[in-house]
């Protein structure tokens, strides 16, 4: 999705910076590589589970997990965590690389969310290459 498309589907956004479209009444963020391809997406409040953007976003993964859901439902949807990190004030960051995932909680609940996306991958055409007799097709 390129950030012309995030604009198209939202609206102008509330604030721009050189990294980022910010869309502050719905609680997230993207981030645009240097072609305009939204390659992180942001989502909740960096400054805990009682922050005004984590009431704000009400997405959900495909596996039900969102904002203020529970440890538990983490592991629970996608099993044990690449990496866990207890962090001050009783918040943990919780990773998932094969997803590029990383969530962060407060008491136990999530409070931000990354997500990373993955440029498209060309498929590669596999190639056999078979030596030529010499003499064949004669």
């Amino acid at each position: 999705m390129s950030a012309r498309d995030v604009i198209q589907q939202f609206g102008e956004p509330n604030r721009r910076t050189a990294n980022a479209i910010e869309y502050t009444p719905l609680g997230f963020a993207v981030m645009p590589d240097k072609d305009g391809i939204v390659q992180v997406v942001m989502c909740g409040d960096v400054t805990g589970i009682n922050g005004p953007l984590v009431n704000r976003f009400n997405g959900r993964t495909k596996e039900g997990i969102g904002l203020k859901s529970t440890r538990e439902d983490l592991i629970k949807a996608y099993g044990e965590p690449t990496s866990s990190e207890k962090l001050r004030g009783g918040t943990e960051s919780i990773s998932y690389d094969s997803l590029g995932m990383t969530f962060t909680l407060e008491s136990g609940r999530i409070y931000h969310m990354i997500v990373r996306l993955e440029p498209a991958r060309e498929k590669l055409t596999d190639v056999t290459l078979e030596p030529v007799q010499n003499g064949a097709g004669k």
